[in-house]
């Protein structure tokens, strides 16, 4: 009976797997908005956790400026955002997002990855210039350098609130790298 037990409690803990416990409050609530279409309401968590300087909020902030997703699309608050997101590099398992031995400051969670991805966005708000932004290849280029760098070959977690989780992946960093290396030499 016991080991029957055990088997079904495993079988739930795999199938929860993300739907547990969020070191960072608010972010599981609000990707869950973000991801039923609830942008206003998403916005609305995500906002205030930004403003107190949590990366994971920042990232999202960028996204949501970027793509007027429960406000007005602004791009150099997109930007602003983004920027701040990628300041939060740290050392140690917490920054990485691994839960088991690890602690630290909640809303700092898997940090690191988050500013990858701010980066990452960065390099393509520079390339390609929406309005209010400059087109800076150099510094998309240095930017999508240092991602595909740090991300070590690997793809980057983003969350797992959406349908089957979301990554971005090495494809698209290298993608992206081509495109602005085809325009800087184009540009010579």
């Amino acid at each position: 009976m016991f080991r029957m037990s055990f088997h079904y409690l495993m079988i739930a803990v795999l199938l929860i797997g993300c739907a547990g416990p969020n070191p960072n409050p608010g972010e599981r609530t609000a990707d869950m908005a973000w991801s039923s279409g609830s942008y206003a309401k998403s916005f609305s968590i995500v906002k205030p956790s930004a403003e107190r300087g949590e990366p994971w909020a920042q990232l999202r902030l960028g996204i949501f400026y970027e793509n007027g997703w429960g406000t007005e699309v602004d791009y150099s608050k997109a930007e602003y955002w983004y920027t701040k997101a990628a300041e939060h590099k740290a050392e140690g398992d917490w920054a990485d997002g691994k839960l088991v031995g690890a602690t630290g400051k909640p809303g700092y969670f898997n940090q690191n990855s988050d500013a990858l991805i701010a980066e990452y966005n960065l390099a393509s708000m520079y390339y390609n210039a929406p309005e209010g932004i400059k087109k800076d290849l150099e510094k998309a280029h240095e930017l999508i350098e240092k991602v595909l760098m740090e991300s070590g070959g690997n793809s980057i977690f983003f969350c797992c609130e959406f349908d089957g989780g979301r990554y971005f992946t090495q494809e698209q960093f290298r993608l992206l790298k081509s495109s602005i290396m085809s325009q800087l030499n184009k540009d010579r």
